[in-house]
């Protein structure tokens, strides 16, 4: 069901500008981005779920609760396709569903001490082994599986041989590791494939807290960003093998920066972060011509005294630190930054093949009650 847009308030956010664009015609005169509303659809679901992930050949949405055990698939119209809630016992047990996403059309899930679970209309079509005991300390909000010839790519998890009980020796084995697997789809070997350049500061034996990749593809490219700082990496795939070009700093006034901890003191690092909100680099898109890094700024020490230990997490915290956009043509020139997003709406996660943004609304931050999960469709306005 298709909300009506004369009910909407037109939506059209303006952005501060950091550069020209490549078109010669254009040097001297700045580019305004916006994003504006151009669509909006209702689900028929009484209950709080986010938008996850767009599978662009059926074109379908998911959509999960928070902690992902329960999730929707609709279409394009909000039409409900199926829902399903995993199972924690009996057939096809989801130990704990750590991360959710499309795989080829069909629902996958990491299934927390198995690898992942392939599910079609509800029940379990396919599994990927992880072939090693691993653990997950954070749930990555972007799947990351894909494949390519013979090979299946994901997020490398973390080795149950990586010990707590030594901090300083753990974040040491942690940054080292790859940060893509892939696994041969005939023997199920694998290896690592995507590692961070030796010119990471993620490397440079200091303690950063956990980084927690996403990354998207642009043909032969991967654009790689680790969450908790504001730059991504650049890599070229190159057979089963991705290799660094260059690292692309994204300028974004008011970042609140983390501290990093002397690796002798890892403790240090919680102790010296507890009291402010770090800024995150939550996502990157690909939308035409442009690419675009997703971010919230985080919210200092100082404004964190302020709130309300209530309003420090969760919907709160949204309030206070918004989702926004850094716009970057194809030769990474940074065009714009801060083009903020519907202050109603989730982090985004998905791009349609129409090439609009799509993001779920929050019910909680906004005024006006809804019968049901909204979602907007935004399109990326050069004016």
């Amino acid at each position: 069901m298709k909300i009506n847009l004369t009910q909407i308030t037109p939506v059209v956010l303006a952005v501060g500008i950091f550069s020209c664009g490549g078109n010669p015609e254009k040097a001297d005169a700045p580019i305004n981005f916006s994003l504006e509303i151009t669509d909006s659809v209702q689900i028929d679901y009484l209950g709080e779920m986010m938008l996850l992930d767009y599978d662009p050949t059926a074109d379908k949405y998911l959509l999960a609760t928070d902690e992902p055990w329960e999730y929707l698939e609709v279409d394009a119209q909000g039409k409900i396709l199926n829902h399903n809630k995993f199972s924690s016992d009996g057939i096809d047990v989801v130990n704990y569903p750590a991360s959710l996403g499309y795989f080829n059309g069909d629902v996958a899930v990491l299934n927390h001490l198995k690898g992942y679970y392939m599910f079609k209309d509800s029940s379990k079509v396919g599994e990927i082994s992880i072939p090693y005991p691993f653990q997950i300390m954070m749930k990555n909000p972007k799947l990351g599986l894909f494949e390519s010839g013979n090979k299946i790519f994901y997020p490398q998890p973390m080795p149950g041989s990586l010990s707590m009980s030594n901090l300083d020796e753990f974040f040491r084995g942690l940054y080292k590791l790859p940060i893509i697997e892939s696994q041969d789809k005939t023997t199920g070997e694998t290896l690592g494939a995507l590692i961070l350049p030796e010119t990471s500061v993620v490397l440079n034996d200091q303690v950063h807290g956990f980084p927690i990749p996403v990354y998207t593809m642009d043909q032969e490219k991967l654009l790689l960003g680790l969450g908790i700082e504001p730059r991504f990496y650049v890599y070229k795939k190159e057979g089963d093998q991705f290799s660094y070009e260059k690292t692309v700093e994204v300028d974004i006034p008011d970042w609140i920066v983390y501290t990093p901890a002397p690796m002798d003191n890892p403790k240090q690092f919680l102790t010296d972060n507890q009291k402010k909100r770090p800024g995150s680099l939550t996502n990157i898109f690909v939308v035409g011509d442009y690419y675009l890094a997703i971010y919230n700024r985080g919210i200092s020490e100082e404004v964190v005294a302020q709130l309300d230990p209530a309003a420090r997490y969760g919907l709160g915290a949204l309030k206070k630190d918004p989702n926004y956009a850094a716009i970057f043509d194809k030769d990474f020139n940074q065009l714009a930054t801060n083009v903020p997003f519907p202050s109603t709406s989730y982090f985004p996660t998905v791009v349609n093949k129409d090439g609009k943004l799509v993001v779920s609304k929050v019910a909680g931050l906004s005024e006006t009650e809804d019968d049901g999960i909204i979602l907007y469709k935004l399109k990326l306005v050069e004016n």
